[in-house]
């Protein structure tokens, strides 16, 4: 079939948000590629960022109907004097892996086979990245397929070290609690009982008008949980983390697509999760509870995962990416691991294929010596206190 591929501008992108959105919705893609969450993300993780990044939407038609809206960010690796340019998709976390692309029902094999064309030989970059994509991704065949047939590109990279959680939600909070174990029910009604002698749990969902005040009480919460470890915690890690959070949480708690739900005991905050929806997916992004010593024997985490998944139930969520890791109690209590996939192509040519096997040497060679070794154990073991993470090691995560 003939596809007609552009890419947009910020005009003609304004032309095409309705469609988009409405794709979004159809195709049921990811938030990551909604108009509010890719304005935060570029105002934040574009060229203030990295001087080299730009944006290229990539818009797919089959004659006048929009059949894809495939977001890019493209930027420029120098290793040494050699340059070497990649596209990787707008938007994504490193984890939390991508389930949907905002693509219509039928064409993702020929979307990707238009896309790596137009990346390559119109925008001349050296490689793709289409990490990190969930093995529960339907598209993942379909660009494997296209990979395969492509006279365009060849495969560098599809590998999977990684797994995230999802949990699919049952109707009612009834049918979830049932769907436990016998020993983890027991658990939840031993803790919550232990709890509630004074006074009562509540669950409380932060509106618009104090989501700030509610973010705030998050970033402390968080921050005094990690520092009892002896570690930063993830606003340390990540000093663009708190900042984009709440660009996020001002752009998208009006359409209540992002909030903090927190649980209180009376006048005491016990956790916060933030959280962010999609249709009928939310997705838990990052939590924090609450370290006084009288809550020590009691697992804070399992019961506000159980009071806050009653209450997605109940606002018709039906599944819940609980992001990347392996966690016991997200596991017992209703999750499944499902690997991650880094997925990386180049173009055919013997130039772009050598630049980006040197890319993925000096990614790799970054986080075996300056992540596994200097940051996760070198740092903590003689003391050095918390240090952020280099953004080079961070812009290598594709």
């Amino acid at each position: 079939m003939n596809y007609t591929v552009t890419v947009t501008s910020s005009a003609e992108e304004a032309k095409t948000d309705a469609e988009s959105a409405a794709l979004i919705d159809q195709a049921g893609a990811e938030i990551y590629f909604t108009e509010s969450w890719r304005a935060a993300w570029w105002a934040h993780y574009g060229k203030s960022f990295a001087r080299s990044r730009r944006p290229a939407t990539l818009v797919v038609r089959d004659g006048t109907k929009i059949v894809a809206v495939l977001p890019f960010c493209i930027e420029r690796f120098w290793l040494g004097p050699i340059p070497v340019r990649l596209a990787r998709l707008a938007g994504v976390d490193p984890n939390f892996a991508v389930l949907n692309l905002p693509i219509a029902e039928g064409y993702a094999a020929d979307v990707f086979e238009a896309a790596f064309s137009h990346l390559t030989s119109g925008l001349k970059c050296d490689a793709i990245s289409f990490s990190p994509i969930s093995e529960r991704s339907t598209q993942l065949t379909a660009v494997r397929t296209a990979i395969a047939k492509s006279s365009e590109v060849v495969l560098c990279r599809d590998r999977s070290q990684r797994h995230h959680t999802l949990m699919d939600l049952p109707g009612t909070p009834e049918a979830f609690l049932a769907s436990l174990s016998k020993s983890r029910r027991r658990e939840h009604n031993r803790d919550v009982k232990r709890l509630t002698e004074v006074d009562p749990l509540e669950t409380r969902g932060s509106t618009p008008e104090i989501v700030e005040a509610a973010m705030d009480r998050f970033v402390a919460q968080h921050t005094q949980q990690w520092e009892q470890k002896g570690k930063g915690g993830h606003f340390s890690d990540w000093p663009l983390a708190e900042s984009f959070y709440r660009d996020l949480l001002e752009r998208l708690s009006p359409s209540e697509q992002a909030g903090l739900d927190e649980l209180w005991l009376g006048k005491t905050l016990l956790s916060s999760q933030l959280r962010y929806s999609q249709g009928a997916k939310a997705y838990w992004w990052l939590n924090a509870r609450s370290t006084a010593p009288e809550f020590a024997k009691i697992g804070l985490g399992r019961v506000g995962l159980v009071e806050r998944v009653g209450d997605l139930i109940r606002a018709g969520v039906r599944t819940v990416d609980a992001g990347a890791g392996e966690y016991e109690y997200k596991l017992a209590y209703g999750g499944e691991l499902v690997p991650i996939h880094d997925l990386l192509v180049s173009r055919r040519n013997l130039l772009a294929r050598s630049r980006v096997k040197m890319l993925m040497v000096w990614s790799d060679l970054l986080h075996l010596f300056y992540y596994r070794l200097w940051f996760l154990k070198i740092i903590p073991r003689f003391g050095f206190g918390p240090r952020p993470l280099w953004r080079a090691w961070i812009r290598s995560r594709f």
